[in-house]
C-alpha cells in the first residue's frame, strides 16, 4: 500500500484526533448534554471521558498484539476472511453515516449563522468536495492543518468562555445532581459515543508509530474531555438548563450573548471561520479514513479512486433527514446513543478472541 509508509508524529496525531472529537462543541453538543443532565451536565461529560479511557485500554492492548498490520488484516487474522469482511463493514458504514450527518449539520450551521439565502445543496456540495480535495492530498496534509489550526480554534473557544464570564450564575449548577444519578450514569455511558473518532487509532494503525499509540490515545481523550467539560460547564453557568436545551448551536448563542460595548458587537462573526474550518477538517479526515480502510479491505493499490464515490454517497445520506430537527434527532438520540457499541465493543471482542485463539504477539510492541 502506498500510504503504509506515512507516519504521523505524536503532536500531529493528537491534534488530528482531538480536532475530530472536539469539533462537536461547535454543533449541538452542549445543549444535548444539558438536556440529558440538567444542572449536572458536566458530570456526564466527566463520566463519559473516564469510561472512554477505560475502553481505550482495551483498544491499546488490542493494537499491541498486532503491530504493523492494518485493521482488515487484523480482523481477518482473528476471525477468518468472511467474518472479517462483515466486521470491517460493520464499523465502516456507521462511520460513513456519522460523517454524512455531520456534513448536514455543518451545512445547516453555515446557513443559520452566515448564508441564510444560499440553498443548502450548494453549501453541502461545496463543503464535501473541498473536504474530498484535502482527503486526496493525504493524511499528512490533514494532520498538518489540524496541528496548525487547533491552537487557534481552541483559543477562540476559550475566548468565548472568558467573555461570557459576566453572565455566569452559580445558581444554575443547582441542584447538584441535576436530573438524578440514574440519568448521569446512563448518559455518562451512552455519551462515550462522542469520543468515537478514536477509531482512527485502530482503523488506521499503520499511519501512527506503534510505540506512541497509547500516549496519543490517552492524551487525545484527556484534551477532548477537558474541552467538552469546559464548554458544558460554561454553558450551564450561562444559561439555565431548561433554556439551555433549546438551541441547535449553543456555542453560537453564547457568542451572541457577549456584549463589549456599542462599537463592538456581533463578535460571533469572528469565530465562524474557526467553526467551519474545524468541521471541514473533520470531514476530510473522515473521508480519508473511510477510503483508506475500504482500500485495505478490497486490497486495492490506492485509496484516491474511492473518494468521489464516497462523497457522492455522503451527500445522498446527508439529505435523508427532512430537516435540521430530524438531523439532530437522528444524530444524537438514535445514532449517537448507541454508536459506542460497535466502535468500542468490536476491538474489545476481537482482543478476547485473539487471546482465546492465541493470535497476535503476546509480548506487545517492543519498538
Amino acid at each position: 500500500m502506498m500510504l503504509e509508509k506515512i507516519k504521523l508524529g505524536q503532536s500531529e496525531a493528537i491534534a488530528l484526533i482531538a480536532t475530530a472529537i472536539s469539533t462537536k462543541v461547535f454543533l449541538a453538543y452542549p445543549a444535548i448534554i444539558a438536556g440529558y443532565g440538567g444542572s449536572a451536565a458536566w458530570m456526564i461529560v466527566l463520566l463519559s471521558g473516564l469510561i472512554t479511557l477505560f475502553f481505550f485500554s482495551f483498544i491499546a492492548k488490542f493494537l499491541e498484539r498486532f503491530p504493523n498490520q492494518s485493521f482488515p488484516e487484523i480482523v481477518e487474522n482473528v476471525t477468518g476472511q468472511y467474518f472479517g469482511v462483515l466486521i470491517v463493514i460493520a464499523v465502516l458504514f456507521p462511520w460513513l453515516f456519522d460523517l454524512s450527518l455531520g456534513l448536514r449539520r455543518f451545512s445547516e450551521m453555515i446557513i443559520i449563522v452566515a448564508l441564510p439565502e444560499t440553498p443548502i445543496s450548494i453549501i453541502t456540495l461545496t463543503l464535501v468536495f473541498a473536504a474530498g480535495v484535502v482527503a486526496y492530498l493525504g493524511i499528512k496534509t490533514i494532520a498538518g492543518a489540524c496541528y496548525l489550526s487547533f491552537p487557534f480554534a481552541l483559543g477562540a473557544i476559550l475566548l468565548i468562555v472568558l467573555l461570557t464570564y459576566p453572565s455566569w450564575n452559580l445558581d444554575w449548577l443547582f441542584p447538584p445532581l441535576g436530573k438524578g444519578i440514574s440519568q448521569i450514569l446512563t448518559y455518562g455511558t451512552l455519551c462515550t459515543s462522542d469520543f468515537i473518532e478514536l477509531n482512527f487509532l485502530y482503523l488506521l494503525p499503520l499511519i501512527f508509530y506503534s510505540r506512541q499509540i497509547k500516549s496519543i490515545g490517552y492524551k487525545s481523550i484527556v484534551i477532548s474531555m477537558l474541552i467538552f467539560l469546559t464548554m458544558v460547564l460554561t454553558y450551564t453557568l450561562t444559561f439555565p438548563s431548561v433554556i439551555g436545551e433549546e438551541p441547535y448551536l449553543p456555542l453560537y448563542k453564547m457568542a451572541r450573548s457577549v456584549y463589549l460595548g456599542r462599537f463592538l458587537q456581533r463578535i460571533e462573526a469572528i469565530f465562524v471561520f474557526f467553526w467551519v474550518f474545524s468541521g471541514y477538517l473533520w470531514e476530510a479526515a473522515g473521508i480519508y479514513g473511510f477510503c483508506y480502510v475500504f482500500t485495505n479491505l478490497l486490497k486495492l493499490p490506492d485509496y484516491r479512486p474511492l473518494i468521489l464515490p464516497t462523497i457522492i454517497i455522503m451527500c445522498s445520506l446527508a439529505f435523508i433527514p427532512s430537516s435540521l430537527p430530524d438531523t439532530v434527532l437522528i444524530a444524537n438520540n438514535v445514532f449517537g446513543e448507541f454508536a459506542f457499541i460497535p466502535f468500542f465493543g468490536i476491538p474489545a471482542l476481537l482482543l478476547i478472541l485473539a487471546i482465546i485463539r492465541k493470535k497476535g504477539d503476546k509480548a506487545g510492541v517492543k519498538k
